[in-house]
């Protein structure tokens, strides 16, 4: 549910969720005067045109003030807040099933991580499969973001990748399936 000591400025904000920013600023308002979500101003470092035109003499970086939000993790219903996100998300697995199918064919998905809620995972979306388009998965996983408000970590593999390396006992491939994870789609594991 949230980046834990991380802040995320406005336009990011608009960015993974994909809201217009009229909607995004009244949101982030209600959730700023419940106490969700802290506001802080913070230092960035803004280039002027003329230094980024300029290759001779390098100017000083301007400094600019912006407010940036961040999860405030004392908020009293935080977990409740996280397990009901982790409940609905669970709810929308047959969805994710029906749009993992449409990307090619699609031979094994399995999720694990953030869908899992386990943060040591070493990826959150395994895709095997053949004929996959790689634009189609992008736009997926830009939904999926915007979604759940996390990067997600993936790896896509060809079907003839992923026997050659299961059958070489490939350290990644047993860590994704040695922990936690669900299998969403599975026609080659036995």
């Amino acid at each position: 549910m949230h980046t834990p000591d991380r802040y995320f400025t406005f336009r990011e904000i608009v960015e993974r969720t994909q809201v217009k920013p009229s909607a995004a600023r009244s949101a982030l308002s209600k959730l700023v005067k419940i106490t969700l979500v802290r506001e802080k101003k913070i230092t960035v470092k803004s280039e002027g045109q003329k230094a980024a035109l300029s290759l001779k003499k390098k100017k000083p970086e301007k400094q600019r003030k912006i407010t940036a939000f961040i999860v405030n993790p004392d908020f009293w219903f935080l977990a409740e807040l996280r397990d009901l996100v982790i409940k609905s998300s669970v709810a929308s697995r047959k969805r994710l099933t029906r749009q993992v199918k449409t990307l090619g064919k699609v031979k094994l998905a399995a999720i694990s991580g953030i869908f899992l809620n386990n943060d040591r995972s070493r990826t959150d979306l395994l895709i095997v499969g053949d004929d996959i388009g790689k634009r189609k998965v992008e736009n997926l996983l830009t939904q999926l973001e915007s979604e759940l408000g996390k990067s997600i970590s993936y790896t896509l593999m060809d079907t003839d990748e992923f026997k050659y390396r299961m059958n070489m006992y490939d350290r990644f491939l047993r860590d994704v399936f040695e922990f936690p994870h669900e299998k969403l789609i599975n026609a080659i594991l036995k």
